[in-house]
This record gives structure tokens, C-alpha cells and sequence, in this order.
């Protein structure tokens, strides 16, 4: 089966691809006496799409959240087969809640194995905070990299329901329970409130892509693109990446020297 389709398949069952050499594992199965190298096994985890915090089952299927990614980092740092992890990344990012988790998954998992990411070919906002946290980071040709950011909205529908005659009344017990409802506009005091919640998951944010890319915060926070996305040459030279390669070279380096093809193994896949 091509690569690409493969590259579809996990993304849409959740598996777990497997990268292996062929003529390593010929190497294996031939040995005569002595101990032959091992089979370079690299797990391909794919992470698409906007990131949820949770799995769930909709319409047109299963839609992976980010506790089948821990899931699955986990299951393969800890397999003694799989040599390396790459993560192909394609998403522009998605909540606050899970991230930080996964993040962490992926420093726990490196300090275990290399673990590869790979933005093929967008790793923005919380996929970039996610892949940050591997080993080495490339971006493909084209990609895009950063979106280091967080950001909140209120919508007052207030004018709205006046116009259609409608008016809503809000009755809550607690003192702010019902702070940043629709159905008015925004006070200072809530603004102020959703302004702090912002900042702090974006100083969480910083301070783990700063971690991750060995730099200070300071040049996280003022040279990383300040929000923006940037291209993958431009990556490289603010060290937001380390390469500019494809998913397939990336594996082809890992897994042999040649461009090798991939299989499935049901036994990593998560339902």
C-alpha cells in the first residue's frame, strides 16, 4: 500500500505504523551464529486535525483526541522493539486542556528513545507546543511552524435578541456563575478574569517551548514568531525546528538508508 494511503489509514483507525528495513530483518532471520543488529523499528504516530482533548465516535467515525496520542506514545516508548518515534504532525492546533498533558508524554517519551517530529506540514499552536517537546523537530518544504499563542472570545448576542424582540434572563447562584454568558456584554471584571486565564496558559506554553528548544523564554516569547506562523527555512534559522526534510526522509534516516516501506501492526493500534 503507498505511503500516503497508509498515512490515511492511521488517521482515520487511530493505528499505530510501524517503519521497518526489510533487509534488516533478512539480516535476522538468515544469522547463522552471532548476535545479528536488530531490526530499526520506528512507530509513525500520526497527529491531525484540530486536537481535542478526548477520543470520541461521531458521524463519520472514530476522532482521535489527545489521550489516544499519550496512549499511544506511551505503548510504543515502552515496547523494547521500536527503535525511534516520529509524530506526523498536521494540525493547526485545537484547547488548552490536553495539551499540556501530551507535551509532557512527548518529553517522558524522548527521554526514553529519539523521538522525531515531523510538521508535514503544519505544526501550529498547541501542535506546535506538542512537538516542541521532541527530540528534533524538521518542518517539510512547504510548512508552517509557530502560531505560539493563546487565545479566548466572548460573544455578546445582546443587540441580537433585542433585535428579534427576544430578551433572555439569566438566573445563577454563585458569584460569578454566570460571568461571560452571551446574552450581555462582557464586564471588565470578566474580561479581566478570561485576560489572566489567557496568560497563564500562555506562559505554560512558553515556558515548555523554551524547555523544548533549549533557548530562554525571552527569545521564545519575543523571537518565535510572536503568534505568527512561520515557514520552515525561517523556522530553522530562529530555531523554532531543526531541518527542513519530508516525513519520508525522515524515516528513511531512522529506519535504513534507503526509502523503506511501512506496515501496520494491529497489536499497537487503540480502539
Amino acid at each position: 500500500m503507498p505511503d500516503f494511503l497508509l498515512n490515511t489509514v492511521a488517521a482515520l483507525t487511530g493505528e499505530t505504523i510501524l517503519a521497518i528495513d526489510p533487509e534488516r530483518i533478512g539480516a535476522v532471520s538468515s544469522a547463522a551464529a552471532g548476535q545479528p543488529e536488530p531490526p530499526r523499528v520506528v512507530a509513525l504516530i500520526p497527529i491531525h486535525g484540530i486536537l481535542s482533548p478526548r477520543s470520541f465516535a461521531g458521524w463519520f467515525g472514530r476522532v482521535e483526541g489527545m489521550d489516544g496520542i499519550r496512549a499511544r506514545l506511551e505503548a510504543a516508548a515502552a515496547n523494547p522493539d521500536i527503535s525511534a518515534i516520529v509524530l506526523d504532525v498536521d494540525s493547526p492546533g485545537g484547547t488548552v486542556s490536553g495539551t499540556p498533558e501530551t507535551a509532557a508524554a512527548v518529553r517522558r517519551a524522548s527521554e526514553a528513545k529519539p523521538v522525531v517530529a515531523v510538521a508535514n506540514s503544519l505544526a501550529a499552536s498547541a501542535a506546535y507546543w506538542i512537538a516542541s517537546q521532541a527530540s528534533s523537530l524538521a518542518v517539510a518544504p512547504s510548512g508552517d511552524v509557530g502560531s505560539i499563542g493563546v487565545i479566548s472570545a466572548h460573544i455578546d448576542r445582546s443587540k441580537m435578541l433585542d433585535d428579534m424582540g427576544l430578551r433572555v434572563t439569566v438566573v445563577s447562584a454563585g458569584k460569578y456563575k454566570a460571568e461571560g454568558n452571551p446574552f450581555a456584554p462582557l464586564s471588565d471584571e470578566a474580561k479581566a478574569n478570561m485576560q489572566a486565564r489567557v496568560d497563564e496558559a500562555y506562559a505554560d506554553f512558553i515556558r515548555d517551548v523554551a524547555a523544548g528548544r533549549r533557548v530562554s523564554q525571552q527569545k521564545a516569547r519575543e523571537e518565535f514568531g510572536q503568534g505568527r506562523v512561520v515557514s520552515a527555512r525561517r523556522a530553522v534559522e530562529l530555531g523554532m525546528a531543526d531541518r527542513v526534510a519530508t516525513l519520508p526522509e525522515i524515516l528513511a534516516g531512522l529506519a535504513g538508508r534507503k526509502q523503506t516501506p511501512m506496515r501496520r501492526r494491529s497489536s499497537l493500534a487503540f480502539a
